[in-house]
């Protein structure tokens, strides 16, 4: 998980409190760092996983609630681009939009670097949504 440095307490704060509802279960993951990522000057995608000499091409970055102020949408959007090196990485969004602006500069961009689909809540898990949330899935345009 990762966030700006203010942030990090309170994120390994909430890890540790919920560790018994994930930890020791028949899961694929066992183990969750909370690590800095600016989007203006992003770490090195190899960094964040720990493996300075290695490549790493995760299988899916989770963004929530990332969209809300126009000046962050472009990095924010470099840096999905940046560590989606090809394909087989989904990029799965979800967010409550604040703002028309800043939605449709995402939106535009979003679509630009990425085939997008939007995930329809209510047909894959029975959720109703107001208008205002968004999920999406989105796999880099080659």
């Amino acid at each position: 998980m990762t966030d700006l440095p203010y942030a990090l307490p309170l994120m390994r704060e909430n890890v540790e409190r919920n560790k018994s509802s994930w930890k020791g279960k028949d899961l694929p993951c066992q183990r969750i760092e909370c690590k800095e990522c600016d989007w203006f000057q992003p770490p090195p995608i190899n960094i964040l996983f720990g493996n300075a000499n290695e490549e790493v091409h995760p299988d899916v970055i989770l963004v929530a609630d990332c969209v809300w102020l126009s000046p962050l949408i472009a990095p924010l959007l470099q840096t999905l681009k940046t560590y989606t090196v090809d394909a087989s990485t989904k990029v799965i969004i979800t967010y409550q939009q604040r703002g028309r602006e800043a939605h449709e500069e995402f939106w535009q961009g979003i679509h630009d670097l990425f085939d997008v689909v939007v995930v329809d809540t209510e047909r894959s898990a029975g959720l109703t949504k107001p208008d205002v949330f968004h999920v999406f899935e989105c796999i880099k345009k080659m």
